[in-house]
C-alpha cells in the first residue's frame, strides 16, 4: 500500500509536471505561431536583422520599465553571475537567432529547423552524461528519436531534398543547435538561483547590448519606419518573445531540461499549421502524419510516470 505522504508526493509531482508541460505548450503555442507572422513582415516590410534585434530589444525595455517602477529587487543579482547572464544572452539568444535566420537565407526554412531542432539531442546527453542530473531512459528516448522523425517528415513532407547545407551555413546551422541547447541548460541553471523575471530581465537586456553594437540605433531610425511599422515591432515582441520566453522558463523551471527540449519540438509543428491557416502555404497528408507522430511522441513523454518509477525503485 503506498502511504497517504507518498500519495501526496505524487499528486504534487504530477500536478508541477501537467503545469510545466501547458507553460511548455504555451511557449511552443507562440513561437509557432509568430514564426509565419514573422515571415510575413520579413517580406513585406522589415529585413531579417531588424526583426530579430528589435524583438528582443524592445522585450527589455518594457521588462525593465516595469520593474524600475515596480519592484527593484528583481534587478539584484550576484556580481559573479552577470558574465552568465551576459554569455546567455548573447549566445543562447542573439547568437541562436541570428544563426537560425541565416542558415534559413543561405540554406532553406526546412534545414534551418531539422538542424536546430537536434538541440533535444544534445540537451539530453548533457543532461545524462555529462551534468550527470538526469538518468537515461528508455521512454525519453524514444519520445526524443519519435519527435525528431516525426519533425522531419512534417518539415521536410519525408524528402532529403529539403535539406541543403552549404557554404556558411555549414557551420551556422549546426551552431544554432548547439547554442539552442545551451540557451536550454543555462537558463535552467540560472532559474534554479533566480526568479524568472530576474533571468529574462538580464539576458535580454545583454542581448540588447549585443545588438547596439551589431546594428546601432542610428542605422534603424534611417530606415524611416512609420509609426504603423512600429506598431508591428511591438507586437512581435510580445507574442514571438516576451509571453513565450516567460511561459518557457516557467515550464523549465517545473520540468527536466529534457524533457523541455522535447516539447519544444512542437514549434515548428504548430508554424507549419499556422502558415497553411495564415498564409494559405500547402499542408499534405505526410505533413500532418509527421505532425501526428510529434503529438504523440510528446503525449507518451507526458504521461510517464516518473514519480511511480521512483517509487518502485525506493520499496
Amino acid at each position: 500500500m503506498i502511504s497517504t505522504a507518498l500519495k501526496i508526493e505524487i499528486s504534487e509531482n504530477n500536478s508541477r509536471a501537467l503545469k510545466g508541460f501547458i507553460l511548455l505548450l504555451l511557449a511552443v503555442l507562440f513561437w509557432g505561431t509568430s514564426a509565419p507572422i514573422g515571415k510575413h513582415l520579413i517580406v513585406t516590410r522589415f529585413d531579417t536583422l531588424v526583426l530579430a534585434q528589435t524583438r528582443t530589444s524592445l522585450t527589455f525595455v518594457l521588462l525593465i520599465i516595469f520593474f524600475l517602477i515596480r519592484d527593484r529587487s528583481f534587478l539584484k543579482v550576484e556580481m559573479s553571475d552577470l558574465w552568465r547572464f551576459a554569455f546567455l544572452g548573447v549566445v543562447g539568444i542573439s547568437i541562436t537567432n541570428y544563426t537560425y535566420y541565416f542558415t534559413m537565407k543561405e540554406a532553406s526554412v526546412a534545414t534551418a529547423i531539422i538542424v536546430q531542432y537536434t538541440a533535444p539531442v544534445w540537451v539530453f546527453i548533457y543532461s545524462v552524461y555529462i551534468k550527470k542530473e538526469e538518468k537515461f531512459d528508455a521512454i525519453t528516448i524514444f519520445s526524443l528519436l519519435l519527435s525528431l522523425f516525426g519533425c522531419f517528415i512534417a518539415v521536410t513532407s519525408g524528402s532529403t531534398l529539403a535539406l541543403n547545407l552549404k557554404g556558411w551555413a555549414i557551420l551556422t546551422g549546426p551552431i544554432s543547435a548547439f547554442t539552442f541547447a545551451y540557451q536550454i541548460v543555462a537558463t535552467k541553471h540560472l532559474l534554479k538561483r533566480y526568479s524568472i523575471w530576474t533571468v529574462l530581465i538580464y539576458i535580454f537586456g545583454f542581448s540588447t547590448l549585443f545588438w547596439l553594437f551589431i546594428n546601432p540605433p542610428w542605422v534603424i531610425i534611417s530606415k524611416n519606419y512609420t509609426a504603423g511599422d512600429w506598431g508591428w515591432l511591438w507586437l512581435f515582441a510580445i507574442i514571438s518573445i516576451l509571453i513565450p520566453q516567460t511561459a518557457f522558463a516557467s515550464g523549465l523551471r517545473l520540468l527536466r531540461a529534457s524533457t523541455a527540449g522535447i516539447i519544444s519540438i512542437l514549434e515548428p509543428i504548430i508554424a507549419i499549421l499556422m502558415a497553411y491557416i495564415i498564409l494559405g502555404e500547402l499542408l499534405t497528408i505526410i505533413q500532418i502524419f509527421g505532425a501526428v507522430l510529434v503529438i504523440i511522441a510528446i503525449g507518451l513523454l507526458q504521461s510517464h510516470p516518473l514519480i511511480t518509477r521512483k517509487y518502485n525503485e525506493s520499496k
